[in-house]
């Protein structure tokens, strides 16, 4: 099996985070659409010749990454799984760091990258991973392309290559790079270098 995983482009909230470090935004399941630049980027993977042949393309619910796989693509057979959106931060999402200061002082400080602390009414990484079980259990081709999100992605690559929580944690998972993961079974694949 070949899989090609693909984070959208830059969105409204990767901008302005970056921008604004002190202000940051928690996006989660925050549906924040891409950036000129974000599509930009979608774009350009219309270059990346091994996503030109590949048998089927699935997306995240969330519109940065499905415009993100429609304009990669130019394909109208995407197909969508909810299970494939980021990370949920519950009660955060939508929300300034810098207007949650008291209420963030109360909240476990690993909880932004942890497989068991939970943001209120939120996903862990734990939860995520069990989604991405689920996915590859239901979904099983010789070729796919998978656009999602960070914490998704990098799940999905500890499920498929059989990583430790730390390892999972540390993964950089860029806008609009594609990682190419081959192997026949769960825990056994490996990362091939992208043609890009």
């Amino acid at each position: 099996m070949k899989l090609i995983l693909i984070r959208h482009g830059e969105s409204t909230y990767n901008k302005f985070n970056r921008e604004n470090p002190q202000k940051r935004v928690f996006t989660g399941q925050f549906d924040t659409p891409l950036t000129d630049m974000g599509r930009q980027q979608a774009l350009q993977l219309q270059q990346f010749q091994e996503l030109r042949t590949i048998e089927t393309v699935y997306a995240s619910t969330l519109s940065r990454a499905f415009e993100t796989a429609q304009l990669a693509t130019n394909r109208k057979d995407i197909l969508l799984d909810e299970r494939l959106k980021e990370r949920s931060l519950g009660e955060l999402e939508g929300q300034s760091l810098a207007d949650l200061t008291d209420f963030c002082a109360t909240l476990p400080q690993d909880f932004t990258h942890s497989f068991h602390t939970k943001a209120p009414g939120g996903e862990s990484y734990t939860d995520v991973l069990q989604r991405m079980h689920a996915f590859f259990s239901d979904y099983w081709h010789d070729e796919m392309a998978v656009f999602s999100h960070q914490g998704c992605i990098r799940t999905i690559m500890m499920h498929l290559m059989n990583l430790t929580e730390a390892e999972t944690l540390r993964l950089q998972i860029p806008n609009c790079y594609p990682i190419v993961l081959e192997g026949e079974r769960v825990g056994e694949f490996i990362q091939k270098t992208s043609n890009s």
